[in-house]
């Protein structure tokens, strides 16, 4: 019944949210002549109205946004779809502060993470005053690339309370994974041909060399998305059920694997060897991992990775073990340089590149006299310097540390292996740091903190269980004992 009445309020949400939002779409359309701007004004009216019904509806409008957020900006590139997603975050924020306002409820609050958060809070935001930076807008850019999607944390802990609804945002992703893989590998054996009439989106897929972006912004974030869902996938093969879904699993893991090189991004590649590495330590079945892995990656290698050319190649190209060390290590040198003449940074958006700023922004920072570094641990070092790094280890060291800990102590082995997964989820995220900007980028940010939040929370109401339990038998044994000790007079 429960869940009867949640899928009904969700249509009703939908419904009433879709139907303004197609209004709100013939108006555009008729001030515009546009047909593509009129569907991206429904999509965003529409998902603006949902968040504000519904916290629930809120969460996944965001990740929405964030798979489908290369195509509404190729179609009609605005502030307007730069800053949805923002926007959505920002409602989905106020939407936990009002609910909690009248519950009297900030229980959400009282996290291990909430310290360390909130002091790198403070100091990236004081960055912005640095005199390296010479530009309120450009720094205001960069400390958004910080902090963007950390404050998820706290709806995503108030929302995930229960095993099924961190479950449905697992089937969710892997079911969205389906569409994205297959049209990233269409994309790099057939081209960007079939775009041609769809606005700048043909332009901006092909302006990154043949590398496939499926619906997504960049190949970047294709890739850490595949990578994400590969590992999700593997950890639920090994969860107990029947053959027939964990077979389909492993197939699953073996086309976003094919997406991962579809993408050919190095990020995606590392992050993955880092999740699997986290997989096999976390594992109670370490046994079954091992086929269930080396049959995804057949699946990838033998059938999808040669079709996949153009990433493929690139993949082959610069992923030496040369090429490899130093893409991470010569960031780090610059970065040590830098902090070495700066111990308390240079200032947000002055360590860099482009893809993190925008419009006339980005010649603003080209002529800043800071070497770029692309390397997020050697960008913290540059930027925000020894206190604000030391601040972000921190708050990830927290993060981490707290999932391992779940992970392991999970009893049940659902639990478990649902933990592992995002535990290995989320270590794929922090590998890719080692070259890119992984917890800035939607999908890769996004899931990093829904799954803290996810586990955390349920950890917290297993503790909870356990104590109402241990208080009713203490109540139980001591009622028990009032009635055995009146008998007895």
């Amino acid at each position: 019944m429960r869940i009867r009445r949640a899928v009904n309020a969700a249509i009703n949400i939908a419904t009433l949210a879709g139907g303004i939002g197609v209004g709100a779409g013939l108006v555009a359309l008729g001030i515009t002549g546009s047909v593509w701007q009129s569907l991206v004004v429904i999509l965003a009216v529409g998902g603006i109205l949902g968040s504000l019904m519904s916290l629930d509806v809120a969460v996944f409008v965001l990740l929405g946004l964030a798979l489908v957020e290369g195509i509404y900006k190729a179609l009609a590139p605005s502030l307007l779809t730069l800053a949805a997603k923002d926007a959505v975050l920002a409602l989905i924020v106020l939407h936990l502060i009002y609910n909690s306002l009248r519950s009297h409820d900030f229980s959400w609050l009282s996290q291990r993470v909430t310290t360390p958060m909130l002091l790198f809070f403070g100091y990236v935001g004081a960055m912005v005053f640095s005199t390296s930076t010479r530009s309120l807008r450009l720094a205001l850019a960069g400390v958004r690339s910080w902090i963007l999607w950390m404050p998820l944390y706290f709806p995503a802990y108030y929302v995930f309370n229960t095993r099924e609804k961190a479950l449905r945002l697992i089937r969710f992703l892997i079911a969205v994974s389906i569409p994205a893989a297959l049209y990233g590998i269409y994309q790099s054996v057939m081209g960007y041909g079939h775009l041609g009439a769809v606005g700048g989106f043909a332009a901006h897929a092909q302006w990154f060399g043949g590398r496939a972006t499926s619906f997504f912004n960049t190949p970047h974030t294709f890739g850490g998305f595949c990578a994400i869902v590969a590992l999700l996938c593997l950890s639920q093969a090994m969860s107990p059920q029947k053959l027939v879904p964990r077979v389909g699993l492993v197939a699953l893991a073996g086309l976003a694997a094919g997406g991962i090189v579809a993408s050919g991004t190095r990020g995606a590649l590392y992050g993955i060897f880092f999740g699997l590495l986290m997989l096999l330590w976390l594992a109670r079945r370490r046994a079954l991992l091992l086929p269930i892995v080396g049959a995804g990656a057949a699946l990838a290698v033998f059938y999808l990775a040669p079709v996949a050319q153009a990433g493929a190649e690139r993949l082959r190209e610069t992923s030496s073990m040369r090429i490899a060390i130093a893409r991470v290590s010569d960031p780090f040198e610059t970065a040590i340089k830098q902090v070495s003449e700066h111990p308390l940074g240079y200032g947000v958006a002055t360590g860099a590149g482009s893809g993190r700023i925008f419009g006339e922004l980005t010649q603003q920072a080209a002529a800043r006299d800071v070497e770029w570094v692309e390397n997020e641990f050697g960008r913290a070092l540059t930027e925000i310097g020894i206190p604000g790094t030391l601040f972000w280890l921190w708050t990830l060291w927290v993060t981490m540390s707290g999932m391992v800990r779940a992970t392991r102590a999970a009893e049940d082995e659902r639990d478990h292996y649902m933990f592992a997964g995002m535990t290995a989820a989320m270590t794929c995220v922090c590998g890719q740091l080692l070259i890119g900007s992984a917890l800035y980028d939607p999908l890769g940010g996004t899931c990093f903190w829904l799954f803290s939040a996810a586990t955390t929370r349920l950890v917290h109401e297993r503790e909870r269980e356990r104590a109402a339990e241990a208080r009713r038998i203490e109540e139980d044994d001591v009622e028990t004992g009032m009635v055995a000790g009146g008998s007895f007079r």
